[in-house]
């Protein structure tokens, strides 16, 4: 007789524990959480894998869950660099040149404008997809 280890049980612990790893990323959202303004002309459209961008309450800029701070040009610049890289990522080829902006719906005007003037001029960006929250009334 033989006292090897069975192993089966450990490779069905494992398997179960990667399918919830992938169930778990499937659910989380992209980018920082905003409250976002509501729209009656609601339509959900694909996601196509572009790069988010937010602007939280107290001004600051994230770019996917990175948060890089206050609305300046330095901030501004390093949302370049990390837009080109996720734009430059083989994960994203429809998203190429499209920006998902979430702006919070309590946050000024004046500090979204900025970011959509330096992603048009600075940036080139053509297609600036802003996100909404569909009104349930």
């Amino acid at each position: 007789m033989r006292n090897d280890i069975n192993v089966t049980p450990l490779v069905d612990v494992m398997l179960v524990l990667l399918i919830i790893f992938m169930l778990m990323t499937l659910i989380m959202g992209r980018g920082h959480d905003v409250q976002l303004p509501r729209a009656k002309n609601y339509s959900s459209e694909k996601d196509k894998m572009q790069p988010v961008v937010s602007i939280d309450l107290d001004g600051n800029l994230w770019v996917e869950k990175n948060k890089l701070g206050p609305v300046t040009e330095a901030t501004l610049k390093e949302m370049n660099q990390q837009v080109s890289a996720a734009w430059a990522a083989p994960k994203n080829p429809d998203g190429v040149g499209r920006i998902y902006l979430k702006a919070d719906n309590a946050i000024e005007y004046s500090k979204v404008y900025p970011v959509l003037i330096y992603l048009n001029q600075q940036m080139g960006v053509g297609a600036v997809d802003l996100a909404i929250a569909k009104d349930d009334k």
